[in-house]
């Protein structure tokens, strides 16, 4: 005579598909830290290019007027904007801001202070959520004799 088991118990040790009720519980966690990681990556490039091309417009600026070449905002945007889509920062030209400003007081005496700011948003990887560190912003200062 065989005995027969309970449906409920048989249910209960049947380990077969386990693997993949196991998987749509960690998969969502693992592709978030994957996008999470992407993220923070691509914004470490950024951050970097932009640091970068804040650095190079001032210097710019400083050797062009080094040169007695007087240069204004529209030149000095022009050049940092083509460098900032260049090869170098592969920075995209619908996502960045340059900003000179000559309006404050020089901390320097007889020198003349540009501010250069480059403003930068980034692309969010993580569909449906906000990330607070979605624009780069860096300044830079310059003081030129003029």
């Amino acid at each position: 005579m065989t005995v027969r088991r309970p449906a409920l118990t048989v249910l209960l040790r049947d380990e077969r598909g386990s693997m993949v009720v196991e998987f749509g519980l960690l998969a969502p966690v693992f592709l978030m830290l994957v996008f999470g990681m992407l993220q923070v990556a691509f914004y470490m490039q950024h951050l970097n290019a932009v640091q970068s091309l804040a650095s190079d417009g001032a210097r710019y600026v400083m050797i062009e007027y080094q040169k007695n070449n007087q240069l204004n905002d529209d030149q000095i945007r022009e050049v940092m904007l083509a460098r900032a889509t260049s090869q170098a920062y592969l920075l995209e030209s619908d996502r960045i801001q340059i900003t000179i400003d000559r309006s404050g007081a020089s901390r320097v005496t007889g020198a003349a202070e540009i501010d250069l700011t480059v403003n930068y948003t980034l692309e969010n990887f993580i569909p449906g959520v906000q990330l607070p560190l979605s624009v780069i912003r860096y300044s830079r200062s310059v003081w030129v004799v003029t």
